[in-house]
């Protein structure tokens, strides 16, 4: 399976994303690494659908997440980005 790289403008001619996952690019893309919390408030739609299409870019190489823990207790956060 190729790898699908997000270029500067958008996907492969022959990708084709559904309009969430359109401003889920363009949101990461103008505002850098983001919560999964953050994106929720920012396109006002439910995060499990938000999730879904996170791992749906995710698996398309499109997007990756990374981890920061701020040396407190309990979970580290979880952020999301554009792959470059």
């Amino acid at each position: 399976m190729a790898n699908k790289a997000f270029s500067g403008n958008f996907l492969d001619q022959n990708e084709i994303i559904s309009p969430l996952q359109y401003n889920l690019i363009k949101t990461l893309k103008n505002n850098g690494p983001l919560t999964r919390r953050e994106l929720v408030n920012k396109l006002n739609t439910p995060r499990t659908t938000i999730y879904d299409n996170l791992v749906k870019l995710l698996k398309e190489n499109v997007i990756k997440k990374f981890s920061r823990n701020n040396g407190k207790r309990g979970r580290p956060k979880i952020y999301w980005e554009i792959n470059k």
